[in-house]
């Protein structure tokens, strides 16, 4: 593979800027730049001046480099760390492109990580979650994926069926003789184990889904409750239109937010109503979707315009519709109703309003998620819809394997439907590698990483 260069670090001015190469030829383009270097000391910062082709230094720089195989690529690493001026790094991009490295792709250097045998490609995508990581939670999810618990839990299971599929492939050299050295119990009980241990793993899809990318939140209500009002606050800004005309959101409003340890999703939602606008109905069928895949719906309520009585179906339908959702309510535009004791048809609410502080609804939330499985520390936690998918395909091919078994079907089917579970668990480890699957993955890094 031909020797690559990038920019490390984000592009712009700042204190520093690294610039790293990885390949054969690493050192032979890089001591191009610095004539006066004898030898590169292995894992040693260097002070050093980098010169330019035409023999001007542009730039006193610091150097490292690592010897493949131990290097974060496995090949030949030099970073060299720059002052951050744009015109240094592109200036020095230049030098080292004309010295004979090219430009790396999006995720080449740990894509070649990957080829190299440093990270599997659970550890690799764990890499870009971390760099995108928008809270401790998130970042310690992807501190765990990089640490393997779920690449040695995949691993395991697979060679179980290895196993068993060696033995069935055995079967066929002697499926003349009629002999069985797969034994049927132990195979259904395979069956039961695997596809019990794969659903476990699903199971923790929304879950850890919604620790990378943001617990969703749901604001909703009747129309006018003061759900626009409640995102721009929480937000700390005036990101919805507000008005005192009811409906003046029509579609979601999403926006994120850390709160302690996590991040937040926070949708702002169409009021919900009966209307015959067609724009508004379509808004309003969003927001009850939103609702049902929601992990938390903050309920508001305005005591001024929606009697108790309208506000209780109201919840009992958000209920219905949202059963594994918790639900908080909130009393809005409490400095208006003082003489309206709506507290008593909902003491368990909570109330905002003008100069009423957040804080109680931001406990609340807090003790919402209080809880060891939202810190991101379970050993087994599927945070990436690739995995999601490949578990699916893997459990639907071990029933297909399981039912033939069970209609006493030729061995080939069984054969092959195992083969396809194998491939769809060896794809999320990267054992098994697809022709688009590569770029599919690296191509969502930033380039230099």
């Amino acid at each position: 593979m031909k020797t690559i260069v990038a920019l490390s670090t984000p592009s712009g001015s700042g204190a520093i800027g690294i610039i790293r190469i990885s390949g054969v030829d690493c050192l032979s383009i890089a001591s191009t730049h610095f004539p006066k270097m004898k030898s590169f000391s292995p894992r040693k910062a260097i002070l050093c001046k980098f010169y330019e082709s035409s023999g001007h230094v542009l730039d006193e720089v610091l150097l490292v480099y690592f010897p493949g195989p131990n290097s974060y690529t496995g090949e030949d690493v030099v970073e060299i760390s720059f002052h951050g001026s744009s015109y240094i790094l592109q200036s020095a991009l230049k030098e080292l492109i004309q010295s004979g490295a090219i430009l790396a792709k999006a995720g080449e250097f740990t894509q070649r990580a990957f080829l190299n045998g440093k990270l599997d490609l659970v550890q690799a995508e764990a890499v870009g979650d971390l760099i995108a990581s928008e809270s401790r939670s998130a970042h310690d999810l992807a501190m765990r994926q990089m640490k393997g618990s779920v690449s040695v839990r995949l691993q395991e299971l697979r060679q179980q069926l290895i196993d068993f599929a060696a033995l069935i492939e055995l079967e066929l050299d002697f499926s003349e003789e009629d002999v069985e050295f797969a034994q049927r119990p132990a195979l259904y009980k395979l069956f039961n184990d695997l596809k019990a241990e794969i659903e476990k793993m699903l199971d923790t899809f929304t879950l850890g889904n919604a620790i990378k990318n943001g617990i969703p939140l749901i604001l909703a209500g009747a129309p006018n409750a003061g759900k626009s009002t409640l995102l721009n606050r929480f937000l700390g800004e005036d990101r919805a239109i507000v008005t005192k005309f009811a409906g003046t959101t029509r579609d979601s409003i999403e926006e994120k937010f850390r709160l302690g340890d996590h991040l937040f999703r926070i949708v702002d939602t169409a009021g919900l109503r009966i209307s015959n606008d067609e724009v508004e109905i379509l808004g309003i069928e969003r927001s009850w979707k939103l609702m049902s895949e929601g992990q938390i719906i903050l309920f508001l309520i305005d005591p001024t315009s929606c009697s108790s009585g309208e506000a209780k179906k109201l919840e009992e339908e958000i209920v219905n519709r949202s059963p594994n959702a918790s639900i908080l309510k909130i009393l809005t535009k409490s400095d208006l109703w003082d003489k309206i004791n709506y507290l008593e048809y909902f003491p368990d609410a909570l109330y905002t309003g003008i100069n009423v502080d957040l804080k109680n609804i931001q406990t609340k939330l807090s003790s919402f998620i209080d809880d060891n499985k939202w810190d991101g520390s379970s050993d087994i936690l599927i945070a990436n819809i690739r995995h999601a998918e490949a578990l699916n395909s893997s459990l639907t091919s071990l029933k297909k394997a399981e039912e033939g078994l069970n209609n006493r079907v030729s061995g080939e089917f069984i054969a092959f439907e195992l083969k396809e579970a194998l491939d769809s668990l060896g794809s999320i480890t990267g054992e098994v590698i697809a022709d688009d699957l590569l770029s599919s993955v690296f191509g969502r890094f930033c380039i230099g990483k």
